[in-house]
C-alpha cells in the first residue's frame, strides 16, 4: 500500500520537475523566486501561456490522482 502511495507522490513531483524544466527551456529569463514577475516583460506572454497550460495539466493530474486514491481507499475498506 505505501508503495502505491509513494508512486502517486512521485508522479506529482515528476510532473512539477518537468514543468520547471519546460519553463526554464522556453522562458529565457524565468525566475521562479521572483514574487511579482517571474520573467522579463518581453517573455511574460510566453510565461502566462505556459502557466495557464500548467494549471490545466495540474488540475487533470490531481483529478486523476484523486480517482486513483478513491480506488485505493475502496480497496482498503473492502479488505477489512
Amino acid at each position: 500500500m505505501s508503495a502505491q502511495l509513494q508512486t502517486l507522490v512521485d508522479r506529482v513531483r515528476e510532473n512539477e520537475r518537468a514543468w520547471e524544466a519546460a519553463f526554464r527551456a522556453n522562458v529565457p529569463t524565468y525566475d521562479p523566486d521572483h514574487p511579482d514577475q517571474p520573467a522579463e516583460d518581453q517573455y511574460m506572454g510566453d510565461y502566462d501561456e505556459m502557466d495557464t497550460e500548467r494549471a490545466h495539466d495540474a488540475r487533470k493530474l490531481l483529478l486523476d490522482l484523486s480517482t486513483e486514491l478513491d480506488a485505493l481507499i475502496s480497496e482498503m475498506e473492502g479488505g477489512r
